[in-house]
């Protein structure tokens, strides 16, 4: 979303950390972890190297900051989009739909969380798992609204099984992400949802 899934967070200066978190997202989400380095975050947000150290003693730990404050903005994201369906069935395409909205903020530059799982190679690694858990309250959202949608209409939907919906849901949100960055456009986003409802029978 993933992360943010989403550049377009924006943070208060009103502190020096907010102002180091602020720029250090932007920029490890557009250069990549690996690529940038510390001084440059010092220099670009404006505080003293002591003063950053103070709050952020190591870099994985700005960078964990940075993918929580976008792992939340996501999730109201996600959370905002399925407040506005009517019924399950529209709650669940919202959860896609909302989509292309965030790849064209984005610029269709991606999911900051795979790529945050694209440079820290061990799936152990503290920095991977705050992707992971983002990725598992999404499902966990669509599982829910999944088992909505089943029991909604029991002769339309009720061959399907929740859990199994939920996991195929996801493979065909990720993949919309990862396409719609690879491709620079929002086709494969379109492309889940008509497949969701392909899916579902409808």
């Amino acid at each position: 979303m993933l992360s943010t899934m989403s550049t377009a967070t924006k943070f208060s200066t009103s502190s020096a950390r907010d102002r180091i978190l602020e720029v250090a997202t932007d920029l490890f989400y557009r250069q990549g972890y690996r690529a940038t380095g510390i001084n440059e975050v010092i220099d670009k947000s404006g505080v003293a190297k002591a003063t950053f150290y103070k709050h952020f003693p190591s870099k994985d730990e700005l960078y964990e900051a940075c993918l929580k404050v976008l792992s939340e903005n996501e999730l109201c994201l996600v959370d905002e989009g399925i407040r506005c369906g009517n019924d399950p069935h529209s709650r669940l395409l919202a959860v896609l739909k909302w989509l292309e909205t965030w790849a064209v903020n984005t610029d269709f530059r991606g999911c900051a969380f795979l790529h945050a799982a694209s440079e820290v190679p061990d799936h152990n690694h503290r920095l991977r798992k705050v992707g992971t858990r983002l990725y598992d309250e999404i499902r966990h959202r669509v599982e829910k609204l999944a088992e909505e949608l089943v029991a909604s209409d029991t002769d339309k939907y009720g061959q399907l099984d929740a859990k199994v919906l939920a996991s195929d849901f996801m493979v065909l949100f990720s993949g919309a992400v990862a396409m719609a960055e690879l491709y620079h456009g929002i086709e494969p986003i379109r492309h889940a949802v008509d497949a969701f409802e392909r899916l579902i029978g409808k």
